[in-house]
């Protein structure tokens, strides 16, 4: 399957991922919230992972485990802050400014894995700069 497919399918299901954290962040203790939230995503994770597994080879070496050690913790840390921004926060405006992230991603990725910036990359990130600003001023 293409990566776009995957990447694709991702937006959809953060973006529904994204609005059930509010309804669940709202009106209760968001930290407790997070805490049901990566309970289940745990949960689903080992059962989807293990069927994915087994229909491919379960390669991993140091390295793969270091760094999703290292992507796991900041997902836990980013999880909880999340949720606490979505306690008081609109969803409106918590999402796109936390979806900068890939303002973050493309600079990791420029400076350590040589990857290209081209013209469209930059107006893509420009264009996603500009879209927070529109997003959050105002009303």
């Amino acid at each position: 399957m293409s990566w776009i497919i995957y990447a694709v399918a991702c937006v959809l299901l953060y973006g529904i991922m994204q609005f059930f954290i509010k309804l669940s962040s709202t009106g209760n203790n968001p930290v407790a919230s997070s805490m049901i939230f990566i309970t289940a995503q745990f949960v689903a994770q080992i059962l989807l992972g293990a069927y994915f597994i087994s229909k491919s080879d379960f390669n991993l070496d140091a390295s793969g485990i270091k760094y999703g050690i290292i992507g796991g913790v900041a997902a836990a840390v980013a999880t909880i802050v999340f949720f606490m921004a979505l306690e008081t926060g609109p969803l409106s405006k918590v999402v796109p400014i936390s979806n900068m992230s890939l303002l973050v991603s493309v600079l990791l990725g420029v400076v350590f894995l040589g990857e290209a910036v081209n013209f469209r990359v930059a107006a893509g990130v420009a264009f996603a700069v500009l879209s927070i600003f529109l997003l959050t001023n105002g009303n």
